[in-house]
């Protein structure tokens, strides 16, 4: 991840697993296609430059800590469809 500063996420990919982009500390920016609609448990844990999220339409689940210790996330829009966030999804923001 140390060279992924932004990501654009194929439109093929429907879930973001737990922990796949844990600890990419040098990613600043995602975006994530309409197709996804689940963002596992740890996905961005401690992605600490992350500073722009797109969060698609489809998106159902956010999971517990998914984006936990994201400091450099100050805002985040959540789409109207959105049925669970999970446990301490945002903190440390």
């Amino acid at each position: 991840c140390r060279r992924w500063p932004d990501m654009v996420v194929p439109a093929e990919v429907a879930k973001i697993s737990s922990y796949a982009f844990c600890y990419c500390e040098s990613l600043t920016s995602i975006s994530l296609p309409e197709g996804v609609t689940v963002v596992g448990s740890n996905a961005f844990y401690r992605c600490s430059a992350l500073a722009s999220v797109t969060l698609p339409r489809g998106l159902t689940t956010v999971g517990n800590m998914a984006f936990w210790g994201c400091r450099a996330l100050t805002s985040v829009t959540l789409p109207k469809g959105l049925a669970s966030i999970g446990h301490g999804a945002f903190a440390g923001c």
